[in-house]
């Protein structure tokens, strides 16, 4: 059984990477009667409408007439309590029947409680929203996006219906997982789907992408030619997934009430996920350098460390802490099930590939785009 086509639906999170490439999909896929609702935190001097009109041109190209007409900006702030109460004339909450939580702030090293006003606060505000619509008989769904690393420093099989008490690498493993507490309590009583993606990159086709962390700012170290030791396993986990991946599996599940209740890792899962080793090898070839030596995460932190920080200062010391970062992803041993997302994608004609099939198309959009700092071709 699938949803009715016409929806109004009320999307957070649109100015973000993922929640930009949502709200494409959305109004390229659905149809005239349609119309998306997007949460955009007002800012000083800048009419919001102008803001969504530029978000759409860059994510996913041109769209069919009629197609921006069905896209509305509403201000307001997610994180701030009873925003949905305050006169937002531009929002017809009374016709709101689908709710797509994108919005979170992903910034590792974010304050505990900055991280948590975002990602924490903001859920629980909307799942209140949801529940004042459920109540009233409107609401058919809410989709909500968790990470894969709510997993925290697990290690082994992570599966798609459990959310572990575990530790955490940084605040935004820790506030996605306490956001994801909440939604799978509130999963008792409303029609909420939650989607746990891994390692986001660009386009597997046209490596489009607007974020360049997280997997990219190792890679553009990397391609500098400068790096020749990196504190890394070569076995550590690395599951990636193209971002077009990402959300045509999301439209493919959100289209069946049957997918209500439930929870997938939208990830290459353990059949096709990568290794340190696998990506650096990549890289490597990809920019013609030299592959670098990997040597134990703790033993680099407990030796070497120490000593480039007694020789680094200024803009060196700040990319190496900024480095620190990611250096949990450099020895993981995570592996996300999918067992769930492939059942109920059969015959959808959509899955996960591997990166090592569209890895140069993402590495040449960052080298044509100098990492973002150009605008892409076209």
């Amino acid at each position: 059984m699938s949803f009715p086509p016409s929806q109004t639906i009320l999307l957070t999170g649109a100015s973000g990477f993922l929640g930009r490439h949502v709200l494409w999909h959305l109004l390229r896929r659905s149809d005239s009667g349609t119309r998306v609702y997007c949460l955009l935190r007002p800012e000083a001097g800048v009419d919001i409408s102008q803001r969504l009109h530029a978000l759409l041109t860059p994510a996913g190209g041109p769209l069919a007439a009629g197609a921006r007409e069905r896209c509305h900006a509403v201000s307001g702030d997610v994180s701030e309590a009873g925003w949905f109460h305050q006169r937002t004339p531009e929002l017809p909450l009374a016709e709101v029947d689908r709710i797509i939580h994108c919005a979170a702030t992903v910034k590792f090293d974010a304050p505990l409680a900055e991280a948590r006003r975002i990602n924490v606060d903001g859920t629980r505000y909307l799942l209140q929203l949801a529940e004042e619509l459920h109540a009233r008989g409107r609401l058919r769904r809410v989709d909500y996006f968790s990470t894969a690393f709510v997993a925290g420093k697990a290690a082994g099989r992570v599966y798609e219906d459990r959310l572990d008490p575990t530790q955490f690498n940084n605040t935004y493993e820790q506030t996605k997982w306490e956001a994801e507490r909440l939604v799978r309590e509130a999963q008792q009583r409303l029609p909420i789907t939650i989607y746990r993606p891994s390692i986001i990159v660009g386009d597997s086709k046209t490596g489009y992408t607007s974020n360049f962390r997280v997997l990219y700012w190792p890679l553009k170290v990397l391609a500098s030619g400068l790096v020749i030791v990196v504190p890394a396993d070569r076995q550590g986990i690395v599951d990636v997934v193209p971002i077009d991946y990402v959300v045509e599996a999301f439209e493919a599940l959100s289209r069946s009430v049957q997918s209500i209740g439930k929870c997938y890792h939208l990830a290459a899962g353990p059949e096709r996920q990568s290794s340190c080793g696998e990506l650096l090898e990549l890289a490597a070839e990809f920019f013609g350098v030299r592959d670098p030596w990997m040597i134990p995460p703790q033993v680099s932190y407990r030796l070497v460390r120490p000593l480039l920080y007694s020789v680094f200062w200024g803009k060196r010391r700040a990319l190496l802490r900024t480095g620190e970062l990611y250096f949990p992803y450099f020895a993981y041993r995570a592996s996300f099930d999918t067992s769930g997302a492939r059942a109920d994608l059969n015959g959808a004609g959509t899955e996960a590939p591997s990166v090592k099939h569209y890895f140069r198309n993402v590495m040449q959009f960052c080298r044509d785009t100098n990492w973002g700092r150009r605008p892409p071709a076209g």
